[in-house]
């Protein structure tokens, strides 16, 4: 849950991208890109979920990765599939 502040409220937020039965950790993403806690290889075209969860309530999208992910580079460009 949130964490309750004087002046207001914080959210818990983590993210993931689930594919081929792995999470791979997220630092942060938008609406083309995401970027990898830790550096992984991904072939071009992996398609996965891209999970989003904040303060327990879970959103996820089908998306592709037409590039797929290199290690010398954390930042992943991906294209949505499928909206859930």
């Amino acid at each position: 849950m949130g964490i309750r502040r004087e002046n207001g409220y914080s959210a818990t937020v983590s993210a993931y991208f689930a594919a081929g039965g792995e999470r791979f950790r997220l630092a942060k993403t938008n609406g083309s890109t995401f970027v990898l806690s830790e550096p992984q290889e991904l072939r071009p075209g992996t398609e996965g979920d891209l999970v989003v969860v904040v303060d327990d309530e879970k959103s996820s999208r089908r998306v592709a990765l037409p590039d797929g992910a290199v290690k010398s580079d954390s930042t992943v460009n991906y294209r949505v599939v499928a909206p859930f």
